[in-house]
């Protein structure tokens, strides 16, 4: 039996496909095959560590099923309008149906602007699409974590719009965490090694760290042992961000949304 609000549920498991397809991508890849590291040391010992990345051509299989995702999560919204619409005037499709969208907007004003367009908007409805706004603080909780539901669409929202008109800044990868152990000559030693700070997003050629070497004999090779964490990042508005994070926040977001919508209209599962 179809019920309301089933087209929402099938495009987040649409999402969720494209987004097992960019982790598949990703856990494929071999470290070995996109980084390569050196060392650099000077004759008074003061050292340099690099990374460097050699192969990028998963960016774009990999963008590919980024933009897929944001697709279906921001068609999953407009969805839940629609069916909301079919429930309030009772007849498929609505009146004026092509105008029932789920509007995203940064400000009050920007909403009332939007929903000006939308004829015959019951109040209730409207209420509800103002409570998840961007601005509206609405939070988002599952069982082991709160986020922050309205900015989190209004970032799914950004996306998708760029995603349409231009390529994501899908830049790659940067280092969340990890460290550097040194295999130094005997009798000398690390006297200091200095990270840099944040997070280091690898682009060709990305320096991690600076080091010097106590007691350094000029020529001596020096070994290095890096163990990183890797992560794919997006480097959009509002900030650099984590995608295996801002991906699961905005699928638990969707969710939510219908959720919600379910509970107002009283449909039940």
């Amino acid at each position: 039996m179809t019920l309301p609000f089933d087209t929402c549920w099938e495009r987040v498991e649409r999402a969720e496909l494209h987004r097992q397809a960019l982790i598949k991508i990703w856990n494929d890849l071999k470290s070995d095959d996109i980084y390569s590291s050196e060392t650099e040391v000077d004759e008074n010992g003061n050292g340099k560590f690099f990374i460097r990345t050699i192969k990028r051509d998963w960016l774009l299989p990999a963008s590919l099923q980024l933009g897929e995702m944001l697709y279906q999560l921001r068609s999953a919204l407009d969805s839940c309008v629609y069916d909301a619409a079919v429930l309030e005037f009772n007849q498929c499709p609505p009146p004026n149906d092509e105008q029932w969208n789920f509007p995203i907007c940064a400000t009050p004003a920007k909403f009332n602007n939007l929903v000006r367009r939308m004829k015959k908007l019951p109040d209730n409805l409207r209420r509800l699409l103002e409570s998840v706004q961007p601005y509206s603080g609405s939070i988002g909780r599952s069982e082991e974590i709160e986020w922050d539901l309205g900015l989190t669409l209004g970032i799914l929202n950004d996306w998708a719009r760029i995603d349409r008109h231009r390529k994501l800044h899908l830049v790659g990868t940067a280092i969340s965490n990890g460290n550097l152990s040194f295999i130094s000559p005997h009798g000398s030693g690390i006297e200091s090694c200095d990270f840099q700070s944040g997070e280091f997003l690898l682009e060709h050629n990305s320096e991690i760290a600076r080091f010097k070497i106590r007691h350094y004999v000029p020529g001596t090779k020096v070994l290095m042992n890096a163990q990183f964490t890797f992560e794919i990042v997006v480097d959009e508005a509002p900030r650099m961000s984590k995608l295996q994070d801002i991906s699961v926040a905005m699928i638990l977001s969707i969710s939510g949304v219908r959720e919600l919508f379910e509970q107002h209209y009283g449909v039940k599962r």
